[in-house]
């Protein structure tokens, strides 16, 4: 009680410079500008107000309990909000460097937001004197009006869109959509490419497609950032609704009007932009020179999914029994279906083996909404010429970045061994394979899991009568052995219909500390989607490659979102053997 007359006497005393927040507010009608601003003061403190001072007068049950705070600490709170926010526009910079738009949007609005919380935000500039407040509203509708959506065709109910930034394919944006009836979220377009499933026989000339942008359901496991984005009014961004116009790419060229004739330039334009963006690991000692046999089995694979004759593929004269399996599995993952024109080249990997790359699928997956996700998927060729594997990619940007890292010390076969091996653990948890990631930790692996969840302190949000927004995000960490681990992942994959891992950022470093053994230590964002669970966060694996068959992880650690990257887990803090 002491300590919510504390807050209320601190809104009374700094309500005055929340005017800004007011004001806006107050243009929306009917919410009360006075419990917004009481909310926005509750994020400083989150379970407890920062320093505060108890003492108690007399004796229980009869007594007083008073408290108090200086005021500098409010300014200390706005001082690391600031901080935070400006580390926040160097990643958004960064992020829109590579054309991670998801990235750029998300870290852009998430500053913007904890600028907003503060008192006088008015006051906070750049090394160039802009303010912030305004000025990174303007970056995000540059960063919009330069994202372009083209319609590139349909395949029953699903729709193929093609997403460019000035020009080049994005290498992720995240949107949602109107299906005809309602508003469908959590897609994802990478390296170019999305889809969306519309209501049966939708008839209708346009699609709306709505660029996302606030990330709530991100911020979990960073208390602050999520109170302030669940207490502030959401900031429409202009140029974040775009309208898609069907195209009848059959039409004659004298049947199209000059308007059609001008969107169809540009549509085939974005397209050929989107297909010549290719990998760029076909260096002279990777690149395949004779193809032919692996051609021909790929097109008989690309002929099967385009035609649903998923199954007619699966034989013996094409897959190895292991490669048999996993393809089962994979297509029975979502309705899996091939989005643009396949351009599939040839890589040597490790043991003599060839891996096809460059066929991309739409999965549609079901759990409390339906999700779109769009995977690279790569095929693993034995020297018998039959696919012994089917995996999900990492992406162009984190493939391109393991094959053409300049780290002299790696050699290409461990390039590839590396860069496959992360693309079975991924696929391993999203077509649950238990039985291979037991075998891919060591029997003495440190593993470190985390999880958000809701706690409640002695005094919490959840507890407090004068703030609305209840509960507060936390994180439960856990470290397993390898056969807790492994009862963990049962249960998970018991639970869920569906699991997807997203990775971007990657990092590696090859551990020269290990003189007789080739480890090396990776660092990557991990975003995690399932059918009852989400959360994005920063993986770190430790891997020993010495045997490029079985390899094995002997650290596996995440932590939440982290906007000081030198606080994220790396191979110096620890020293297995």
């Amino acid at each position: 009680m002491a300590l919510s007359e504390l807050t209320s006497s601190i809104v009374t005393n700094v309500s005055s410079g929340y005017k800004h927040i007011i004001d806006e507010v107050n243009k929306n009608g009917n919410i009360d500008s006075k419990t917004v601003v009481q909310n926005i003061v509750k994020t400083y403190s989150q379970a407890t107000l920062p320093n505060v001072e108890f003492w108690k007068v007399g004796k229980e049950p009869k007594c007083a309990m008073r408290c108090y705070m200086k005021r500098t600490e409010l300014d200390r709170v706005y001082e690391l909000r600031i901080k935070q926010a400006k580390d926040m526009m160097k990643i958004a910079e960064g992020g829109l460097e590579k054309r991670k738009i998801d990235t750029a949007l998300q870290y852009y609005y998430w500053a913007y937001s904890l600028i907003r919380s503060i008192q006088f935000p008015n006051e906070v500039t750049d090394e160039n004197g802009k303010v912030l407040v305004t000025h990174i509203p303007m970056l995000m509708e540059e960063i919009m009006e330069n994202v372009d959506v083209k319609y590139c065709g349909t395949e029953g109910d699903y729709v193929d869109l093609l997403f460019t930034y000035k020009g080049e394919p994005v290498a992720n944006v995240d949107f949602e959509y109107n299906d005809g009836r309602a508003k469908c979220p959590n897609n994802n377009a990478k390296d170019g490419r999305g889809s969306i499933e519309m209501i049966k026989d939708f008839t209708g000339e346009f699609y709306h497609i709505f660029l996302e942008y606030e990330y709530k359901n991100q911020s979990k496991g960073d208390a602050t950032l999520e109170s302030v984005l669940n207490v502030m009014p959401k900031k429409v961004i202009s140029g974040s609704v775009k309208k898609v116009r069907k195209l009848d790419f059959a039409k004659k060229n004298n049947e199209q009007t000059k308007e059609e004739q001008a969107e169809l330039k540009v549509v085939h334009s974005a397209m050929k932009a989107v297909e010549s963006a290719k990998i760029k690991g076909a260096t002279g000692n990777m690149a395949v020179a004779d193809t032919e046999k692996y051609k021909t089995v790929m097109n008989k694979v690309v002929d099967a999914l385009k035609n649903k004759s998923l199954l007619s593929v699966a034989t013996l004269d094409n897959f190895t029994d292991d490669g048999i399996e996993v393809y089962k599995q994979l297509i029975s993952y979502g309705n899996g279906r091939i989005v643009g024109t396949p351009d599939i080249q040839f890589f040597k990997s490790y043991d003599n083996r060839v891996l096809a790359r460059g066929l991309q699928m739409s999965f549609s997956v079901k759990g409390r909404t339906t999700k779109t996700f769009v995977e690279d998927v790569v095929f693993s060729f034995g020297e018998d010429g039959r696919i012994n594997n089917v995996a999900f990619g990492m992406g162009v940007d984190v493939t391109n970045s393991i094959l053409n890292s300049k780290a002299s010390s790696w050699s290409p076969e461990a390039r590839a061994a590396l860069l496959e091996f992360l693309e079975n653990y991924k696929t391993a948890y999203s077509l649950e394979r238990h039985d291979y990631i037991s075998t891919i930790f060591s029997d003495d692996a440190v593993i470190i899991t985390g999880t958000v969840l809701k706690k409640s302190n002695s005094y919490s949000i959840e507890n407090d009568p004068t703030i609305s927004d209840k509960g507060r995000e936390n994180i439960k960490y856990t470290e397993h052995t390898k056969s807790s681990y492994l009862e963990h992942l049962k249960k998970v994959f018991a639970r869920n219909s569906f699991i997807n891992l997203r990775f971007s950022d990657i990092s590696v470093q090859k551990l020269i500390k290990f003189k007789d053994k080739e480890v090396y230590a990776v660092q990557m964002g991990q975003e995690y989607n399932s059918s009852t669970y989400g959360d994005f966060g920063y993986l770190f694996l430790q891997i020993d490659m010495t045997n490029k068959k079985e390899p094995l992880i002997k650290i596996r650690t995440w932590q939440p979102t982290e906007v000081d990257l030198t606080k994220v887990f790396g191979p110096g803090d620890f020293f297995a053997n």
